[in-house]
């Protein structure tokens, strides 16, 4: 094996660190990912639906001064929140026991939900038999037959307004009551990621905050979306407000002088009383510009002790200043 050239040993070791290397190099890091899901896209602002705000007010207003009459602690009820979440997420805040109006809107073909909290119930419960306006202990109590009445007695009255506040604003057929569910699991009918509105009310008693929820499925309501997107105003006519709105709109109007060079030394050389001669005469036209733009050509002048200037004629282009 004369003439054979053998690796040293310092060779080898450093042959075999880069054998090592290059197959660390040749392994693919993993890599994290997150499964998408197309239902996380299935979200409309409620915001947009300004009907839906319009008829939450009216109906807070003409209810609360019935239920006056019948809870006499009461205070306000007011809008606290308007959002979009999935069912199931909303199945999981109703409280036990559960008080869960099932609402027909037979001209649209679904269904609504008006929900009670339980301790609201039990607060009204307490006032109007004189006790104090705090609930009272509910863990693992079914409501009584008196109970159940009251709370019926309180949906009757909220779901009547409703209805008077849904055809007066959006005037898409009515809001019927079908029945009391106590299981929020049977809500879900379709899927658990279908998408409902949940408008949040808070009933005040006597400093005790309670709320009522009204959920609304976005398929019940998906063939007037662009009715509940549309905005009525007092005078029926949208187009007049705007441009009523439009023509109080203050602009700055200015009158153009022409435009004339001087040099450094002369503009130095100015002192008060000095005169600057123009390269036109008075009575030429001048640009008058609204806003920045030129709109107008128009003449210098006086009217009473004012400068004025008088409108010539409408400008059917931009000119350069000066011209």
């Amino acid at each position: 094996m004369a003439g054979e050239e053998f690796l040293s040993q310092e060779e080898i070791d450093m042959l075999l660190q880069s054998l090592g290397k290059e197959e660390a190099a040749q392994q693919k890091p993993e890599v994290e990912y997150k499964p998408f899901s197309i239902e996380d896209l299935e979200k409309i602002s409620p915001t947009r639906l300004i009907k839906i705000e319009q008829m939450v007010n009216r109906w807070i207003a003409s209810a609360t001064t019935e239920l006056r009459g019948m809870i006499f602690n009461l205070d306000t009820i007011s809008l606290s929140d308007i959002k979009t979440e999935k069912i199931s997420d909303f199945v999981l805040k109703i409280p036990l026991p559960a008080a869960i109006a099932i609402l027909n809107a037979e001209a649209l073909g679904g269904r609504m939900y008006l929900v009670l909290d339980t301790r609201l119930i039990y607060t009204i419960v307490s006032v109007i038999f004189g006790g104090p306006a705090q609930p009272y202990k509910v863990e693992g109590k079914n409501f009584t037959k008196v109970e159940l009445r009251i709370v019926r007695n309180f949906l009757d009255v909220l779901i009547k307004h409703l209805n008077n506040a849904w055809q007066e604003v959006v005037k898409e057929g009515e809001i019927l009551f079908a029945g009391i569910e106590d299981n929020p699991k049977r809500l879900i009918t379709v899927s658990r990621n279908e998408i409902v509105i949940v408008i949040t009310l808070t009933v005040e008693i006597e400093g005790f905050k309670g709320s009522v929820y009204f959920a609304i499925p976005m398929k019940t309501i998906e063939p007037i979306k662009d009715i509940l997107r549309t905005a009525e105003t007092e005078e029926g006519d949208f187009k007049e407000v705007v441009l009523s709105n439009l023509m109080s709109v203050p602009v700055k109007v200015e009158a153009v002088l022409p435009i004339m060079n001087m040099k450094v030394r002369e503009i130095l050389d100015l002192k008060e009383g000095d005169i600057i001669y123009l390269d036109r005469k008075a009575t030429e036209e001048v640009v008058v510009k609204v806003s920045g733009l030129p709109m107008f050509k128009g003449v210098l002048g006086e009217s009473g002790v004012r400068k004025a200037v008088k409108i010539e004629r409408i400008l059917e282009f931009l000119p350069r200043v000066g011209e």
